[in-house]
């Protein structure tokens, strides 16, 4: 009778304490054309992220061997650092704008659509 009434109260309380463990990517705002016009774009995730000096930052991507330089300060910037954060807690792709000039330095950051993020968990699942 004892063992029943705390199984049931441990697991009462269990089932009230856990947080979800499922987040929702916020919408990140398109991307204005004129910052992304000499930009490619990838749908990826992020592996790491690590901190160069004052907003600028080191980020690496899935499925590429160099990294990809972030700077905090461009519009949008700290909305752009909390979905690269969530990204790589909870792999989560974004599309991701990169200078062509071969700077590797990310211009904006957008949310995937649901085919673009299909086709990257097709291609990762291989």
């Amino acid at each position: 009778m004892h063992i029943n009434f705390l199984c049931s109260l441990v697991l009462t309380l269990t089932v009230a304490c856990k947080k979800p463990n499922i987040t929702t990517m916020k919408v990140l705002p398109q991307p204005d054309t004129t910052v992304i016009k000499s930009s490619y774009s990838l749908i990826t995730a992020v592996s790491t992220i690590s901190p160069e000096s004052g907003t600028s930052y080191k980020i690496a991507l899935v499925q590429y061997a160099s990294f990809f330089k972030f700077d905090r300060s461009v519009a949008y910037g700290d909305l752009y650092y909390e979905a690269i954060l969530e990204s790589q807690k909870h792999f989560i792709p974004l599309k991701f704008f990169i200078q062509n000039n071969g700077s590797g330095q990310i211009t904006a950051v957008a949310t995937a659509s649901e085919a673009e993020i299909a086709t990257f968990r097709k291609a990762w699942q291989k």
